[in-house]
C-alpha cells in the first residue's frame, strides 16, 4: 500500500528545528557575553571605589597650612634679667634658666595654627577609610563632633600628636613631626627679644589665658587665629593651648632640646606656650611645661614641623 505524503508534518519539523537553532545561538551568545558583563561590573565597582577615594582625598581631608621658618640662631631661655631675678630657684627650670645659644642650620615649615578639630578629625576619617577592615584600631577620635572645627584639637597625648605628624608628612610628601623644643622656641620668638610676640607686657586681649582679657579667658580654648600673628606668621604661640614638642624633658638644656624622644621612650615631654587656664607669665615665649607623654588634657594641643625629605 502506498504511503501518502504529508507536507504539514515536514513544516512542523522545520519550525522546531529553527526554534532549536535560535535557542542554541542565544545560549552561545549569552555564554560568550559573561566575561564582558563581569568586566563591566568590575569596572563599575572600581570606578565607585575610586570615586569614594577621590571624595576622601579632595572633599574630606583638611590639611594644615604651613609657614616657612628661615634658618638662624637665637638665645634660648628667658632673657629678661628683671623677670629672672623675681623667680624662685625651683621655678627657673620652667623658664629655660640657664639659657643656651642655639643655631638652626636649615629652614623648616611650621603649621600656621595649632592643629584644629577639623584637621585632626579628617585624619581619623582617613585612617578609618584606609583600615576599614581592621577591627582593633588604636586610633581614637577626639570626640568633638559637636564642637566647631576651628578650635584646636585637644585631649590628644604625645603619641597621638606624633602619629598625626607622620601621617601629615605622607600627605604633604615632606618629613613631618612635632618640633623640637629648640625649633618651637625659635619659631615662637621670631627673632624678637620680647617676652611675648607683641611686647614685654601681657596687655589686654592679645592672647587667651586666665587673665588676658579675652572672651575665652579661663574657660576654654579660642578658635585658632583670633589674635595677631608673630613676625613669622604663626598664630597662638602664646596662650590658647599648651603645645607638645617632640623633646624629652630635662631640667636644664643639655642637647635634648634639639632632639626628639623615641616613640617607645617612657618619661615626660616638653610642652610650650601656656594655655587659656594659666596666668600670663606662663605664656612667655621662654616658658616650658613638663608632662608625661601619655597624658590627655583639655588644654593640651600641638602644631607640626615639616622639612623636605632630604633634610
Amino acid at each position: 500500500m502506498k504511503t501518502q505524503y504529508n507536507p504539514g508534518k515536514d513544516s512542523k519539523r522545520f519550525l522546531l528545528l529553527r526554534r532549536f537553532l535560535w535557542i542554541s545561538v542565544i545560549a552561545i551568545l549569552a555564554i560568550m557575553s559573561v566575561p564582558f558583563v563581569v568586566s563591566i561590573y568590575d569596572k563599575l565597582i572600581r570606578d565607585q571605589m575610586n570615586a569614594d577615594s577621590d571624595s576622601m582625598q579632595s572633599g574630606e581631608i583638611i590639611l594644615p597650612e604651613l609657614v616657612l621658618i628661615p634658618a638662624g640662631s637665637f638665645d634660648m631661655g628667658e632673657q629678661d634679667t628683671a623677670f629672672r631675678e623675681n623667680l624662685a630657684e625651683e621655678e627657673e627650670k620652667y623658664f629655660g634658666i640657664p639659657g643656651k645659644h642655639i643655631q638652626i642650620d636649615r629652614p623648616f615649615y611650621m603649621s600656621k595654627y595649632e592643629i584644629t578639630n577639623e584637621q585632626y578629625d579628617s585624619y581619623i576619617r582617613a585612617q578609618k577609610f584606609r583600615n576599614h577592615t581592621e577591627k582593633n584600631s588604636d586610633i581614637q577620635s577626639i570626640g568633638k563632633e559637636n564642637v566647631t572645627g576651628k578650635l584646636p584639637a585637644v585631649e590628644i597625648n604625645w603619641q597621638g600628636a606624633m602619629a598625626y605628624a607622620t601621617w601629615l608628612g605622607e600627605q604633604k610628601q615632606l618629613s613631618c613631626r612635632l618640633p623640637t623644643e629648640a625649633e618651637w622656641e625659635y619659631a615662637a620668638k621670631a627673632r624678637l627679644k620680647t617676652a611675648y610676640p607683641w611686647g614685654n607686657e601681657a596687655g589686654v586681649n592679645n592672647a587667651n589665658c586666665s587673665q588676658c582679657g579675652s572672651q575665652w579667658d579661663g574657660h576654654q580654648a579660642a578658635p585658632v587665629g583670633q589674635f595677631k600673628a608673630n613676625p613669622y606668621g604663626l598664630y597662638d604661640t602664646s596662650g590658647n593651648v599648651w603645645e607638645w614638642t617632640c623633646s624629652a624633658w630635662h631640667d636644664q638644656y643639655d642637647g635634648q632640646e634639639q632632639q626628639c624622644a623615641h616613640m617607645d621612650e617612657f618619661g615626660s615631654r616638653v610642652l610650650r606656650g601656656g594655655s587659656w587656664a594659666y596666668e600670663p607669665k606662663y605664656m612667655r615665649s621662654s616658658v616650658r611645661g613638663e608632662f608625661d607623654a601619655g597624658i590627655r588634657y583639655n588644654n593640651f594641643g600641638f602644631r607640626v614641623m615639616c622639612a623636605s625629605p632630604a633634610q
